[in-house]
């Protein structure tokens, strides 16, 4: 009996060592009007569809490193929620990421550098309800907690400003501030009035009520001067959608009919006070699915992680991101493993369900499978490759400094290589370029090259200039 009993667990340790544990097919097949295709398992090929009504919420969180196939998994994901449910979608984008496939794709570009955004605007919301927003808001921004005489000023300035005028603005409290010698609470306030900017200062031009019904809308936040007037604009922005969801019911049409994309946004998905929070937090209670996505998963706080119905792992790199999000869901050593040898489009996915099952609810892609064909170039550097997608690559580079001519010349080398590029021929274009080994050193870290990797490219195109009798005097300085 002893035999028998260590025999099978032998088989099983085996069995697990052959492929890791999946969700039940019929949890991961849906029909596909009634559900988001987002590609195959890996070891046992079942297609996996999004299927909100299985799920224990329709949230999702997105974590992987720059390049890994996150704005293509949204793109995607979106892309197939308007084909199949004629879903709305507003993506909140910090970066300028999302604003030209927005308008490829048929969609309204709102940047709010140009449109203006009244912080002060009701909304429909009474007084007492929209004040309130107001302080959570500014308890997250300002820390009002380290300043309660500041804010206990501000409170009553609110109150105040709402009986005074009839459309007040933030201008317009910041004066009452003033002209009741509250001039400590006014000097926190005028950080969002930065010279130069009256975004805060006028009428809203954006209907908050009309977004929701808009299609696809991308709400440009990069050109606003600086990052708390980013983040005030993106928390304002999701109360006035949080409250419009709450008055109405949730709809028994088939699918989401709203997809809100938080993308970078690590001061308001960090905070437990905010909104991301509370609406991962009430799950059903809103008629819409939250997208939040980030290349840092430690700007995601633990609530959301551990909440959201769904969450999609691309490839992470660095011990602390790793162990962050392993610890909140707690998935086996070997899916942790392979989450730092991923290439582009390759996802480990976490989905709980509304009907218990035994089996681990977080399990390996195969590929996420998109609508375009994912382009994805590959760098080779010592015995590691490192893949990145090749329009967020070109973003990079721009980024970098780059101009368009030379983003061309890359990319021309690439295509050259079927895709690929030894990482000693890419970092002497960059220096051809006029970059310093430094500026390399630190996009090379951007892209997921590990250290001792990068040691040894400069090594190799030194050892290579030294062979053509060229004198590389700017890469001793650096050394």
């Amino acid at each position: 009996m002893e035999l028998k009993e260590y025999l099978t667990s032998q088989m099983a340790r085996r069995l697990f060592l052959v492929h890791p544990p999946e969700p039940p097919p019929d949890l991961l097949l849906s029909d596909p009007g009634e559900g988001i295709y987002i590609g195959k398992t890996r070891w046992l090929n079942v297609p996996v569809f999004w299927d909100y009504k299985k799920l224990i919420n329709s949230h999702i969180a997105i974590v992987g490193i720059t390049g890994s196939g996150k704005s293509y998994l949204v793109k995607t994901f979106l892309t197939r929620a308007a084909l199949i449910w004629n879903s709305n979608a507003i993506i909140l984008d910090w970066t300028g990421e999302y604003n030209k496939w927005v308008r490829q794709a048929g969609g309204t570009v709102i940047s709010l550098g140009k449109e203006s955004l009244n912080l002060l605007d009701l909304a429909g919301l009474t007084v007492a309800e929209r004040s309130k927003q107001i302080m959570s808001a500014f308890e997250i921004m300002l820390d009002l907690n380290n300043f309660p005489q500041e804010r206990y000023d501000i409170e009553e300035a609110l109150d105040e400003v709402y009986e005074k005028k009839r459309n007040p603005t933030l201008v317009d409290l910041v004066n009452v501030l003033e002209q009741d010698k509250k001039k400590r609470a006014a000097r926190l306030l005028r950080r969002f009035l930065v010279e130069g900017s009256d975004f805060f200062a006028r009428e809203s031009s954006l209907e908050m009520g009309k977004l929701s019904n808009s299609g696809l809308v991308c709400i440009d936040l990069h050109s606003l001067p600086t990052e708390e007037m980013r983040s005030l604009t993106g928390l304002t922005i999701l109360q006035f959608l949080k409250e419009r969801m709450r008055r109405e019911t949730l709809s028994e049409e088939k699918g989401i009919r709203l997809f809100v994309v938080v993308d970078e946004a690590w001061k308001i998905a960090g905070d437990d006070r905010s909104d991301v929070i509370t609406i991962v937090r009430e799950g059903r209670k809103y008629n819409f699915s939250l997208i939040v996505a980030s290349q840092n998963p430690t700007d995601m706080h633990k609530t959301i992680i551990s909440n959201v119905g769904t969450m999609f792992i691309l490839r992470l790199v660095l011990r602390e991101y790793k162990d962050y999000v392993r610890n909140s869901l707690g998935y086996s050593p070997y899916i942790d493993n392979e989450i730092s040898r991923f290439g582009v489009g390759d996802a480990a996915l976490n989905m709980i369900f509304s009907k218990r099952t035994d089996k681990s609810s977080t399990f390996l892609l195969n590929k996420i499978d998109g609508e375009e064909p994912l382009f994805v170039y590959t760098i080779e550097v010592g015995k590691m490759n490192v893949e990145i997608e090749r329009e967020q690559f070109s973003r990079m580079l721009f980024e970098l400094g780059l101009t368009d001519d030379q983003i061309n010349l890359v990319k021309v080398e690439f295509e050259r290589g079927d895709g690929m590029m030894d990482a000693s021929g890419f970092v002497s274009l960059l220096e051809k370029f006029g970059y310093s080994p430094s500026s390399i050193m630190t996009f090379l870290r951007q892209l997921g090259v590990e250290e001792k990797y990068i040691v040894e490219v400069f090594s190799l195109t030194k050892r290579r200039k030294a062979i053509k009798g060229v004198v590389d005097l700017t890469l001793k300085e650096g050394d």
